[in-house]
């Protein structure tokens, strides 16, 4: 890879003062809004370490035990018939025994018992899990639903007053029926007041994700997260059932009674073997007795037959009931996956059919505004009407996607986050389809060029745009290097011409910055000062390659939160959206971390992330990258590649021709422009092969 870093001594202006807000104050995802909730399990994995304390008794109490007893008293021993011995005595006994036999096995099976307890708590906490999760996912619902409804209000009380007047001048002029003016005053009504709930919703939903521990600002707005639009049958969902909390709990119960089943003959007869040391004081004699005995004790219930036939039967009963138990829970599961995925399906035609008609009202309205003024009363009514149908479809659209989310959400119960649960959900996402502008994707191809001298040189630059150009990229991200940082003034100069002529063919330029030693504190105030230094050139965007795997691995935690402080502080001295490369990582099996990158980057201010999913295999990096776009709707996700020739063959297209890379760039926009990945970047310009 070329070398990105930039000598931090040649940067000589002063230092920017920054100070970084951390609240949100964006978009906070469903993603962030779950990771700040946490799993709700505080009180579970308390129960669960009381547990397994438990198990540490019931362990200690199966092994050998420590006995003792001590006696004090004045005693008449009848030596013969005549003779009596008259003294006061002492006595003191310790010794250890071991449990046999039925003993033995009930304290084994307490310890058994004790085990199946713990796994019962850590299945009782996975469950726990999946609630919290769901009463997160509800109340974000919610959220998103108030606040979509009152974006849907914008303006209502204007436009009410509007049609008011309209109706007003129509009846007086005897256009329009007194009846027909008091109905389109009452629609008007009711969606003025309707829409006078709405900042008490939104203040209620607010609350209510506080009290799940998610701070939802004033500033904060949710992000309508894509549903599965075509789950599978409900056939194909038993194998995933088998693997269910409830089904676990059951097959746990199982498992304990078969082994209860078949008890052996002499667990019924306790036994224990015993070795200890006794010795007596007695107030006649000055020498102290003492002694050394071993011992086995035996008892049993009289009619040992009887009890053991008893035993037999109780074991086979709760066998049999624990069996059907299971049973019952396996057909109790599934039918209620049924209603769910019956509603659910029920609830995305519902969305459908409602968006479909929200548009067709706005056509209507579109169109009758069209023909010009409307003198005629049944022609004014008619606009009135659509304009009134316009708020009623827009609730019904946004209360349609609320309940299919819901029911999205109560789906998640029987899996989540699972490969297999995702394989069940199918590759088909809908997406909300609002009035909300700019959520539609563009596909866009980008090159990385940190050697830039070339498109900096007027001479030089138009040469390097047009091959830029025919190789198919539209936007160029533009390192710097040392020297070019040392002279400013000269470097100024040649973005400028850059800037003007890209931009002049349609082509977008952002400034590219790369060294990770940025990351740390002491040296993060020369990143922003080379923002601030460039900040009146009209790049199109700033992009951080900051890969924190250079400064050593494994990364720890606080490293990751360097990263987010410096994209935070970089986000607030930039002019330009801020976009970032990364390693797939740390949106896939490093997401768990704490700090969790993709859950804390929308607040960071990252728009936008290029994925380094080097591989030669189109299809792996294909699949990865669908999956955390996927996984990470709030980000908008793009596809990195390399074409490096130091790179090992496996991992780089290098060799590849430019209509061999084209030709896959095309194949890689049919499969991932749907799934909402935005484009494609190629590491870097240096090595790509020119158009012949």
């Amino acid at each position: 890879m070329a070398s990105r870093t930039l000598l931090a001594r040649l940067l000589l202006l002063a230092p920017l003062a920054c100070a970084a807000s951390l609240a949100h104050g964006g978009v906070l995802s469903l993603d962030q809004a779950l990771h700040e909730a946490g799993d709700g399990t505080g009180a579970a994995n308390a129960e669960l370490q009381a547990r397994y304390a438990a198990k540490d008794q019931r362990e200690d109490e199966a092994g050998w035990e420590v006995f003792g007893n001590a006696s004090t008293g004045r005693y008449n021993e009848l030596v013969t018939q005549d003779v009596r011995d008259d003294y006061y005595g002492r006595s003191y006994a310790i010794g250890i025994r071991y449990p046999l036999l039925g003993a033995l096995r009930r304290k084994v099976d307490a310890v058994h018992s004790a085990d199946r307890d713990a796994r019962s708590s850590e299945i009782e906490r996975g469950l726990q899990r999946a609630q919290q999760r769901l009463a997160v996912r509800s109340a974000y619902a919610d959220w998103w639903r108030a606040t979509q409804e009152a974006k849907l209000c914008n303006g209502i009380d204007s436009a009410a007053r509007q049609a008011d007047r309209q109706v007003q001048e129509r009846l007086a002029g005897k256009w329009i029926l007194p009846s027909d003016a008091q109905l389109m005053r009452s629609e008007w009504t009711a969606v003025t007041r309707r829409c006078a709930l709405q900042n008490d919703l939104l203040q209620d939903t607010r609350s209510s994700l506080s009290s799940l521990g998610v701070n939802a600002g004033s500033d904060d707005q949710p992000l309508a997260e894509p549903l599965a639009y075509h789950p599978q049958r409900l056939q194909a969902w038993q194998d995933l059932l088998d693997t269910h909390p409830r089904v676990a709990q059951r097959k746990a119960d199982l498992n304990s009674a078969e082994a209860d089943r078949q008890r052996p003959w002499y667990t019924a007869i306790d036994s224990y073997f015993t070795l200890g040391g006794s010795r007596e004081e007695r107030s006649d004699s000055s020498e102290a007795g003492s002694g050394l005995s071993a011992g086995i004790t035996v008892s049993a219930p009289l009619d040992l037959m009887d009890y053991g036939s008893a035993r037999s039967r109780e074991g086979e009963a709760r066998y049999q009931a624990a069996s059907q138990a299971l049973e019952k829970e396996r057909g109790s599961l599934l039918r209620e996956l049924g209603k769910v995925l019956e509603q659910q399906r029920r609830n995305i035609d519902e969305y459908v059919w409602r968006s479909e008609r929200r548009t067709a009202v706005d056509s209507i309205i579109n169109e009758r505004r069209q023909r010009g003024a409307l003198d005629s009363g049944e022609a004014s009514l008619h606009l009135l009407q659509a304009e009134v149908d316009h708020y009623n479809a827009g609730f019904a659209q946004i209360a349609a996607w609320h309940a299919a989310w819901l029911q999205d959400s109560a789906l998640r119960l029987f899996g989540d986050d699972s490969p297999a649960f995702a394989a069940l959900l199918g590759g088909d996402l809908l997406r909300w389809q609002g009035a909300t502008p700019g959520e539609t994707v563009a596909w866009t191809q980008g090159m990385y060029v940190w050697q830039s001298e070339p498109l900096l040189d007027p001479a030089q630059r138009p040469g390097q745009l047009a091959a830029l150009a025919n190789a198919g990229i539209n936007t160029v991200y533009v390192g710097l290097n040392s020297v070019q940082v040392a002279n400013l003034d000269t470097t100024r100069a040649g973005l400028n011409g850059l800037l003007s002529a890209a931009h002049a063919q349609g082509m977008q330029v952002n400034l590219l910055l790369g060294d990770p030693s940025w990351l740390k504190s002491r040296q993060r105030p020369l990143l922003l000062n080379l923002i601030n230094t460039l900040r009146d050139l009209p790049f199109d965007g700033l992009h951080l390659d900051l890969e924190v795997e250079q400064l050593g691995w494994p990364v720890p935690d606080s490293r990751l939160g360097e990263w987010l402080a410096t994209l935070r502080a970089a986000h607030q001295a930039s002019p330009w959206p801020l976009a970032i490369s990364s390693h797939p990582r740390w949106f896939a099996e490093e997401s768990t971390r704490h700090p969790c990158i993709p859950c804390e980057l929308p607040a960071a201010g990252v728009s936008e992330v290029s994925l380094m999913i080097y591989t030669h295999n189109p299809q792996s990096s294909a699949d990865q990258a669908i999956a955390i776009a996927q996984h990470w709707p709030a980000l908008q996700i793009r596809l990195g590649q390399s074409v490096e020739s130091d790179q090992p063959a496996d991992t780089s297209w290098a060799g590849a021709s430019a209509a061999q890379l084209q030709a896959q760039v095309d194949a890689w926009r049919t499969v991932l422009l749907p799934a909402n990945v935005s484009g494609v970047d190629w590491q870097s310009w240096t090595d790509y092969p020119r158009p012949r």
